[in-house]
């Protein structure tokens, strides 16, 4: 049966896909994969990857959390030396 969903969330990826679509070397998606920042399935010798797990890594947020500066006044040590 073919699926005419066009879903191919469940494609299994190599990791030299993989790092051709992320635009980064092979050794980069071994090191995403060691760390556990994308989920892959060992087989045999190689690593696969879901096509999902791809698109789900490539629309995280990256950089710091945002967080407004205190709006608190900051005392300078040297004002309190008696």
């Amino acid at each position: 049966m073919i699926d005419s969903t066009g879903n191919n969330s469940h494609e299994l990826l190599s990791v030299a896909q993989t790092a051709k679509l992320l635009g980064v070397s092979r050794q980069r998606v071994h090191d995403l994969i060691k760390n556990g920042q994308i989920v892959a399935s060992k087989l045999g010798r190689y690593y696969y990857i879901e096509n999902a797990e791809v698109d789900r890594y490539k629309n995280q947020p990256t950089g710091k959390p945002y967080q407004p500066r205190s709006t608190s006044t900051m005392t300078n040590s040297i004002d309190n030396r008696q």
